[in-house]
């Protein structure tokens, strides 16, 4: 057996020294450091990160996630990240990230829409897509509520937002040819833009917004007046035809225009987002508003084809009103049907110039002179404003043989006489010709057979007669009848008596002297 070791024969080595081994090792600096490094990178690409935004739109048509981007006056501010369809099918979500400053730009105002090829009434733009391909433009807005979901517009709007100018509001009846971007005209200048329009809630009326811009917005003043300069206006009137236009440009993109009978420098020039009305016309713009006036009514029983609604009422060339409606009435009294035409007419201008204060004052000497005018034959007549066109306006004027007539100044809306057109008096008395006429016919014809009754026995027994005549000097003249040859004989005496008359003169107008002394013998004579 082996021989065991002693414990005391280790009791001269010396104590040894235990250390503790050290936690860490350099085999651990390299994940650390890439942790850090990843961290860093995280937070540089966080700190840089952009908002992530959401717009809404109807179609994705040209959007491609991962290439189209977003841009701001041709400066790229963010790309599309992703394009998904909306729970309810109706549209895209198209999901987007901006830039880091991009954030600014985000609120209730901002505008997102598809930038493509397009020709509209502003011009042509977008043509630079046919290439790079389709784009989302923003308007960016710094004002208003945060916000990063948006609902993108169909079409481009017009751009204003930084432009020296003023927003202007214009209610019509309808849109017409007017679109976003048409050129707002003033004196033929270009001096501004329509911006947007929509229909009003109650269905019947536009609101368009328009934009002018500086120095052109001082010159607009309440009042301005505003007229639809689109095409060319054509119309139609007692005063004929007349054509009108603003410009070349305008009736192939439409437009509008304005223009301020006042530009007066005391008069304060309008504020932002003043509203006007807009008129189909610059005619319709300017033309004199008669309905201030007093209300009449014209009862005529001919035909008033060619007279409209708007038709001037004329006293001697100068107009004091306008026909404001035409209607057809049964008088179940007279068993007559009239035509009424209600009027709204000044005729205080012509009636007198007051001096007086009160109204009742200047009632009373409008009444007063009125009434004595009607009883010197005012009255209100029908003509032919122009012969091409046939169109009729009211003729106030005097008529000498006009009947007798009394306002009744008690009623609603009082009557006005009235006298038929020249055309219905002329043939009035045609008629009243051809009648007499007709009658003298008739009479003719009795007589005619009154004297066929009477005189046709006479006349043939005198035509009788006349041909027993006839046939005796027929019998009488023939050449074997005894009135013949003595007539024969006698002309032959006739012809010898002749020619010793012819023997005399001769005679003696070789010698005169016979007519005393008488004939000589003269030998050889």
């Amino acid at each position: 057996m082996d021989k065991q070791p002693d414990d005391n024969q280790f009791d001269d080595l010396p104590d040894s020294i235990i250390q503790p081994r050290s936690r860490f090792s350099l085999i651990w600096l390299v994940p650390l450091v890439a942790v850090l490094i990843g961290a860093w990178i995280a937070y540089k690409a966080w700190s840089n990160m952009g908002p992530t935004i959401t717009i809404t739109f109807k179609t994705a048509d040209g959007l491609e996630a991962g290439k189209t981007k977003i841009k701001y006056q041709n400066v790229e501010i963010g790309k599309v990240n992703a394009i998904a369809l909306k729970d309810n099918m109706d549209g895209v979500v198209v999901t987007a990230e901006l830039v880091k400053d991009g954030k600014k730009f985000l609120s209730k105002n901002t505008r997102f829409w598809v930038v493509t090829a397009r020709v509209a009434a502003s011009g042509v733009s977008g043509l630079e897509t046919l290439l790079s391909g389709a784009y989302i433009g923003i308007d960016p807005s710094t004002g208003g509520v945060k916000t990063k979901h948006f609902i993108g517009l169909e079409k481009p709007p017009v751009i204003t937002r930084g432009a020296p100018g003023k927003h202007f509001i214009l209610h019509a009846n309808n849109l017409g040819s007017i679109e976003r971007g048409v050129p707002i005209y003033y004196r033929k200048f270009n001096v501004g833009r329509v911006v947007d329009y929509h229909l009003n809630d109650d269905g019947k009326s536009v609101t368009i917004e328009i934009f002018v811009l500086a120095p052109f917005d001082q010159w607009i003043n309440n009042s301005t007046r505003f007229w639809n300069s689109s095409g060319l206006n054509f119309k139609l009137d007692a005063n004929g035809i007349k054509v009108d236009t603003d410009s070349l440009l305008s009736i192939v993109v439409g437009g509008i225009a304005f223009e301020t009978p006042n530009s007066d420098e005391n008069i304060e020039a309008a504020k932002e987002h003043t509203v006007f009305k807009f008129f189909n016309n610059k005619a319709e713009a300017f033309e004199k508003d008669y309905k201030s006036g007093h209300k009449y009514v014209l009862n005529f029983k001919e035909s008033v084809r060619g007279l409209t609604v708007g038709a001037p009422v004329e006293f001697r060339g100068i107009q004091l009103g306008e026909v404001t409606g035409i209607s057809l009435s049964y008088i179940s009294k007279t068993r007559e049907i009239t035509i009424p035409v209600s009027i709204v007419a000044e005729l205080g201008r012509m009636a007198f110039h007051g001096s007086e204060h009160t109204k009742e004052q200047l009632l009373a000497k409008y009444k007063q002179r009125l009434d004595h005018f009607i009883a010197q034959g005012l009255r209100a007549q029908l003509k032919t404003g122009n012969l091409l066109t046939g169109q009729l306006y009211v003729d106030v004027d005097f008529f000498e043989d006009a009947e007798p007539y009394t306002i009744d100044w008690s009623a609603n809306i009082i009557e006005f006489p009235t006298v038929p057109t020249t055309l219905v008096e002329i043939g009035k008395n045609i008629k009243d010709l051809l009648d007499n006429a007709n009658n003298t016919l008739i009479e003719i014809k009795k007589l005619s057979a009154n004297l066929n009754h009477r005189m046709v026995p006479e006349i043939s027994a005198t035509l009788k007669q006349t041909e027993k005549s006839l046939l005796s000097m027929q019998t009488t003249l023939q050449n074997d009848s005894p009135m013949q040859q003595d007539l024969q004989m006698m002309l032959k005496e006739l012809t010898k008596a002749a020619r010793s008359v012819k023997t005399l003169t001769d005679y003696l107008e070789r010698h005169p002297e016979a007519l005393i002394s008488g004939k000589k013998e003269i030998n050889n004579e």
